[in-house]
């Protein structure tokens, strides 16, 4: 019997982990170090990478047999 996850496994475990990036992410930063307007640019592209590469995850789920 294998111990390998399978792919619905890895994809819910991924999944999760995503969620719990975009959870940090939205942290509150201390007052006065908060991103750069240069930063705060960058780190809506992540957040919305990151949504992408949940929604690809939910569309694989979709595609299943």
């Amino acid at each position: 019997m294998s111990m390998l996850p399978t792919f619905e496994e890895m994809r819910r475990a991924a999944h999760r982990m995503l969620g719990d990036v975009q959870d940090e992410l939205r942290s509150d930063w201390r007052p006065a170090a908060g991103p750069t307007a240069d930063q705060a640019e960058h780190l809506l592209r992540a957040r919305k990478a990151i949504a992408a590469a949940k929604d690809a995850l939910n569309d694989a789920a979709e595609e299943g047999p």
